[in-house]
């Protein structure tokens, strides 16, 4: 009885709300983006690849043949979203030096192939990986709207008839072609 209360009063001071648990330390940017990656590669596995593919050229503004590229590489998605992400933040912060997301992907890959980890990389290109794991997690949550949409496109929901389910279908497709 006195070690189950001992160890109740253990599992207590793990408890999120207790002063323990506050002390830890955040999760490093490194850690963050590895998550992201991993979150990446669970997302694409219920969903077609070349649809996949597709959402993910279009998010990262590269043609689809780019994402091709690197998934003949035998790359995950988690790791070809998170050098896409990088290579955009790098393109939209040194201009000059990557005219465009492809010139500045290949510095990326090349880097990437030397072993060297995400927090090198960036601190090597200049960039903040604080702001590439939020890009990255953006596109992300953008990816799973998208295959939400489309693994529900033909369900007709509750009180939902026919007809309402092709008007609501025209809609999403009209908003899908107007420019932002």
């Amino acid at each position: 009885m006195r070690a189950l209360l001992l160890t109740l009063a253990f599992l207590g001071l793990l408890a999120v709300d207790s002063p323990l648990a506050q002390l830890l330390p955040p999760a490093s940017d490194d850690v963050k983006i590895q998550v992201t990656q991993q979150e990446m590669d669970e997302d694409a596995a219920g969903r077609e690849p070349k649809a996949h593919a597709q959402a993910m050229a279009r998010l990262f503004h590269v043609d689809t043949q780019v994402v091709d590229k690197l998934r003949e590489a035998k790359l995950s998605w988690g790791e070809t979203g998170v050098r896409l992400t990088l290579a955009n933040e790098l393109a939209r912060t040194d201009p000059k030096t990557y005219e465009s997301v492809e010139a500045a992907l290949q510095r990326v890959n090349d880097l990437r192939s030397k072993k060297a980890g995400w927090t090198s990389i960036s601190r090597d290109l200049g960039v903040d990986l604080g702001r590439v794991v939020t890009e990255a997690q953006q596109v992300r949550q953008q990816m799973r709207a998208e295959a939400k949409n489309e693994a529900t496109a033909g369900v007709i929901k509750p009180g939902q008839t026919q007809v309402e389910k092709k008007e609501a279908q025209g809609d999403r497709s009209k908003r899908g072609s107007q420019p932002r």
